[in-house]
């Protein structure tokens, strides 16, 4: 069974929470590659742990000296930022319970595992952009960058991807 099958992010969760420069087609592909994406990393960093995802809007990157990710032709590093991690507009988090991610209001116990994930605002307007995903057990983060191409979105690399393999691009059309 595929990841995507035993563990999916909600998408009309965050549909309220997309404003009209945000590409909605962009946020569901990126959605289901993170939900497999969570559930690898969980069997891979924590299987006996409680962990959650949590997922937001930044419009906070900042691209210093035109610095670059030279993966699959490309992209806009993502870094910058005066914390780790980027700052969110927006975030909601999801719990993993009973083979679902389900949404909460706030995270309850302190020993819970952390899957964030970063999401660029304004992909309408934008034909690339890379994704920057921390997972707290492992202490790194992993960007993904995504590309339009002949109209729909692709994840076409992963910072990880000479550890892990490339990320397999699931069918949504």
């Amino acid at each position: 069974m595929a990841a995507s099958e035993r563990a999916t992010i909600p998408f009309e969760v965050f549909e309220g929470k997309l404003r009209a420069h945000d590409d909605p087609d962009f946020w569901r592909l990126a959605l289901v590659i993170f939900a497999d994406e969570s559930v690898q990393r969980h069997e891979e960093e924590s299987p006996k742990g409680d962990w959650a995802v949590v997922v937001g809007a930044s419009s906070h990157w900042n691209r210093p000296h035109q610095t670059r990710w030279t993966a699959a032709g490309g992209f806009a590093y993502p870094e910058g930022y005066k914390q780790y991690f980027p700052k969110f507009d927006w975030s909601i988090t999801l719990v993993y319970r009973g083979g679902q991610l389900v949404p909460v209001a706030k995270l309850s116990g302190k020993k819970v595992n952390l899957f964030q994930i970063a999401i660029p605002s304004r992909t309408m307007r934008h034909k690339q952009t890379a994704v920057h995903t921390r997972w707290s057990t492992a202490g790194k983060s992993v960007l993904f960058g995504f590309r339009k191409l002949n109209g729909k979105w692709k994840c076409v690399a992963a910072s990880d991807e000479k550890l892990r393999g490339p990320v397999l691009a699931p069918s949504l059309y």
